[in-house]
């Protein structure tokens, strides 16, 4: 998933959670992270993580922190959405 896909989900105003979630979740699979070796990584329930993968559930804002600090690839595509205005 593209850093210019990932910016334009995160400034759209309709976006949700759930398309942001989305594209992390495309992210990990592309990466080939799946639901045991995400829930492992990050030391969470597995029913937490199958909700990201397989159901219309959004992810936490603490989940969020937690897959940028085990991912660098997702800190990275985050970080790079960011408008430089938002970083001052």
């Amino acid at each position: 998933m593209s850093r210019e896909i990932l910016w334009q989900i995160c400034h759209e105003k309709t976006s949700s959670n759930r398309e942001l979630k989305k594209v992390i979740v495309n992210m990990l699979q592309e990466r080939g992270v799946n639901i045991k070796q995400a829930a492992s990584d990050l030391d969470i329930n597995v029913h937490r993580a199958h909700n990201w993968y397989y159901k219309k559930t959004g992810m936490t804002a603490l989940d969020l922190l937690w897959i940028m600090r085990e991912y660098e690839f997702v800190r990275q595509a985050v970080e790079g959405s960011m408008s430089p205005d938002l970083l001052k």
